[in-house]
């Protein structure tokens, strides 16, 4: 039998898509790589079935989000059948992970075809081409080529014999070509095509055979052409029958003459015994095979005959049977003969111990309820956008490449060399690898308007929401002023102006004050701009700390408790305590200067400082606030005192917010957090669920900076809890008298819970119930009031709680415990409103955040508040 070439294939494929037949399947393709050369392979058999496919190949290196994404362009296309085909070489470096990720790329796909009612052919990927050592990787069970196979087999297990469920393997394909023959490295630099065209004949084909079989029009019975085949070579047909029996085909004889009986049974005994219908005729071809599918009861389609003579048979109608008898059988198989569909199963089994990977093999057979935000997640994505001076050639490379999400605008490298405005460079990461420069932006003003005509994103990096980063990376940039991109519509950026089609007018850029956007053609006219100012833009400059030498909290806790196991399992390691002789408004004094240096602003230029205290500052009587503008120099500064316990560094920036509003002339502010515990009243150890330690923080704001800028503030107040954390000795009500037996102090948490809700254990429990859920609560109302979503946060930094309650508080945020504040909390114990002030610079100083994200500093404090800023790097 002579196989078709690729070059016939395609050329079959372009006179087919020239007849314009109606489809009957409708076929999404999604792989890690570029499939569009696997469609005519595809096409023709199919075709040839009678089953004319209009194929959609969805964008590479998307598979997850595009099965997930119901708005997405598989999604739309409506396939009845939805061809998934990862490969290892996309999945990352060589771990246990790749179970997991090739799981997760199979219960996306499942979930699609699910809600889709279509059918899934799920194309196990090939052991990848390089292996670690060679071929002393065979030799490794945590090797590559064990780690794949692990992956594959547990894959198997978790499709196999479901409904609607077919499952194709690359590895076949790639061992039918030989591995030599099977890739294509330049390509695969080039276009991302890993394969030659060999192979994806070859994948084509068998994903195709699958299909016929699937859709009832495969191979059903078999005619032998008797006339051929009664000189001798009928005696090499006892295999291929045997085989052809085992698989339940029907087997039929066609003869013109009743003569070649008695050579057939002399030869091949067999084959005479075993026919199920036998027929002399004679005419044309199509009608003698007519008559033999009547006789054995099967549609005419669904025969394929057998024969010796290479004239007899059109192509696709049967096989014409080669020289060796012997190699009869692989030829019918090859030609898809004895293909039938998998058996289904009721339900799904795991996998070969000897093949699961490390992790439990419970988990690895379970359906996972991925999600598209989930699987975003997931991917630890770090887009970075900057000048691109240094990196013309390859942002011209990339700008010239890209095709699917790009503005159509035909900026060349000698355009983007000369480009008459901000030309920036976006580089990706995430956990899969680093894309490195992956997009462009060109932007410029106009008019008051900030106009787009350059962003191009290379296709590796679509479908992680890195257009959304960039877009408000450009929201950022344009400050306020209305952004209109400008582009031209051409055969393949669909994918961009769907993204830009798509955004609202007014679009959230997370600081509560972005113009309109506007996605327009050349001949558009241009929108008038907006001339009122739409909010209060401020942002932190510089930030500086006062911070005592730190104590071990092990070392010093038993002079202040004797429940040491408790503070063991808070989890604080240091601690600060300032010397005798060092007050409150000492600290604050340090850490302002500090701020002020690092900002390079003199105290001249400061509008407003804010203090906010936790505990009583060094006299009563007497405004802290002042005393610290003055020891400054800030001498022309408007000077407020912010007494709000421990959230009154948080709150401190909604009192900026309002001070800018009503102040038009003030530009720079100096906000400080500042906390001197006053041991006599206040056991660091003992009042309450975290240890205390003395310190301060300031942080530079300005007007219209944009660096750190606020984006909003919210606060939940409760009083009816006003009581819970005083101290009833000292005030007006009861002061302090000379000759008191006992020193005052706050009590210990659990004597203020008894007494507050008098013994009542269920009032106590929805009190800490309330505490968290409010903790949520404020979170996601600063999130809508800034227009972003709690999943658009990148950091969260509450007061320096134990790692207990730190953990409580991701879990109710459904947040990671490493994007806390948990680190610096343990380390520098609880510096009253100091703490997100110091947790923010020890995150910009490592380089923690990028531009773009945002941090949410929360607090809980007594009164009750919680209270949430948002700012955006």
């Amino acid at each position: 039998m002579t196989t078709p070439t690729p070059y016939e294939l395609r050329s079959a494929w372009r006179e087919l898509s020239r007849e314009g037949a109606a489809p009957g399947l409708r076929i999404g393709l999604l792989a890690s790589y570029t499939a569009d050369q696997l469609v005519p392979y595809l096409g023709v058999p199919l075709h040839r079935a009678g089953l004319p496919p209009l194929c959609h190949v969805g964008p590479f290196d998307q598979i997850v989000r595009q099965c997930l994404d119901e708005q997405g362009e598989t999604a739309r296309s409506r396939p009845d059948v939805l061809v998934v085909a990862p490969r290892f070489e996309e999945l990352g470096p060589a771990g246990p992970q790749w179970t997991r990720d090739l799981l997760d790329v199979a219960d996306a796909a499942r979930s699609a075809v699910e809600r889709w009612v279509g059918t899934l052919v799920f194309v196990l990927p090939a052991l990848p081409d390089h292996q670690g050592l060679g071929v002393g990787d065979t030799g490794r069970t945590a090797g590559a080529a064990a780690l794949a196979t692990a992956a594959r087999e547990t894959a198997r297990a978790r499709l196999a014999g479901l409904p609607g469920i077919l499952l194709a393997d690359a590895e076949d394909a790639v061992r039918e070509v030989g591995a030599a023959g099977a890739y294509h490295p330049a390509m695969f630099k080039l276009a991302k095509v890993p394969y030659t065209e060999e192979l994806f004949a070859r994948l084509g084909t068998r994903i195709a055979r699958l299909l016929v079989g699937r859709f009832g029009a495969g191979v059903r019975a078999v005619v032998l052409d008797a006339d051929s085949l009664a000189d001798g070579p009928a005696a090499g047909l006892r295999d291929p029958l045997r085989a052809l029996r085992g698989v339940g085909a029907r087997v039929g004889l066609c003869a013109t003459d009743a003569a070649v009986w008695p050579a057939l049974a002399k030869s091949c005994p067999e084959l005479v015994a075993s026919v199920d219908a036998a027929v002399v005729a004679r005419g044309p071809v199509a009608d003698r095979l007519a008559a033999v599918a009547e006789a054995l009861d099967v549609p005419a389609r669904a025969v394929a005959v057998l024969t010796a003579d290479p004239e007899l048979l059109p192509p696709g109608a049967g096989v014409v049977l080669g020289e060796q008898p012997e190699a009869w059988t692989a030829e019918l198989a090859a030609a898809g003969l004895f293909d039938r569909p998998a058996p289904l199963t009721l339900a799904t089994a795991p996998a070969p111990p000897s093949v699961l990977p490390v992790e439990s093999p419970a988990s690895s057979v379970e359906p996972s309820a991925v999600s598209l935000d989930d699987f975003v997640a997931s991917l630890d994505v770090v887009v970075d956008v900057r000048p691109a001076a240094g990196l013309l050639d390859t942002v011209a490379e990339v700008v010239t490449r890209a095709k699917d999400f790009t503005l159509g605008n035909d900026q060349d490298a000698d355009a983007v060399a000369g480009y008459p405005g901000d030309l920036l460079a976006v580089s990706v990461r995430d956990r899969f690898g680093d894309y490195g420069i992956s997009g462009a932006v060109g932007l410029r003003r106009d008019g008051g308007h900030c106009t787009v005509d350059l962003f191009s994103l290379s296709c590796p990096v679509l479908g992680r929401q890195v257009e959304d980063a960039v877009l408000r990376e450009i929201l950022r940039r344009a400050d306020g002023a209305d952004v209109v991109f400008r582009y031209r519509e051409t055969e393949h950026n669909g994918a961009a102006l769907t993204f830009l089609r798509a955004l609202p007018e007014n679009h959230p850029d997370g600081t509560g004050r972005a113009g309109r956007v506007h996605a327009l053609t050349w001949a558009d006219p241009l929108p008038a701009a907006d001339q009122a100012p739409t909010g209060v833009r401020f942002g932190v400059v510089a930030i500086g700390q006062a911070l005592p030498e730190p104590s071990a909290v092990a070392d010093l806790a038993p002079s202040y408790t004797e429940d040491l196991d408790r503070i063991r399992g808070w989890g604080y390691r240091t601690f600060h305590r300032a010397p005798e002789g060092v007050g409150l408004t000492d600290l604050a004094v340090e850490a302002g200067r500090q701020a002020l240096a690092e900002a390079g602003i003199g105290a001249d230029e400061v509008d407003l400082v804010v203090l906010a205290i936790a505990d009583l500052a060094e006299y009563l009587y007497w405004d802290p606030a002042a005393s610290t503008q003055a020891r400054l120099g800030a001498h022309g500064a408007e000077a407020v005192l912010v007494n709000q316990a421990c959230g009154g560094g948080v709150a401190a920036f909604d009192l900026v917010a309002g001070k800018f509003a009503v102040h038009p002339a003030y530009r720079t502010a100096l906000v400080i957090g500042a906390n001197r515990v006053a041991e006599p009243y206040w056991n660091r150890m003992e009042i309450n669920t975290s240890v205390y330690s003395d310190g301060a923080a300031a942080a530079v704001v300005r007007r219209d900076h944009g660096g750190c800028r606020w984006l909003a503030t919210e606060t939940i107040t409760d009083g009816t809890y006003a009581d819970f954390m005083r101290m009833d000795v000292g005030g007006a009500a009861n002061p302090f008298r000379a000759g008191d037996p006992e020193q005052p102090h706050v009590a210990n948490p659990q004597d203020r819970l008894d007494a507050f809700f008098q013994g009542d254990v269920r009032a106590m429990y929805r009190f800490v119930s309330m505490i968290r859920s409010r903790s949520r609560e404020v979170v996601d109302l600063a999130c809508a009031r800034a227009g972003i979503a709690r999943q658009d946060i990148r950091r969260v930094i509450h007061f320096n709680d134990n790692g207990r309650q730190l953990a409580d508080l991701a879990k109710d945020l459904d947040i990671a415990l490493d994007r806390t504040n948990v680190d610096t909390a343990l380390e520098h114990g609880h510096i009253g409103c100091a703490d997100q002030l110091v947790t923010l610079r020890r995150l910009l100083a490592a380089g923690e955040l990028a531009t773009g994200d945002v941090v949410a500093l929360t607090s809980t404090s007594s009164g009750m508040h919680w209270i949430c800023t948002l700012l955006q790097v």
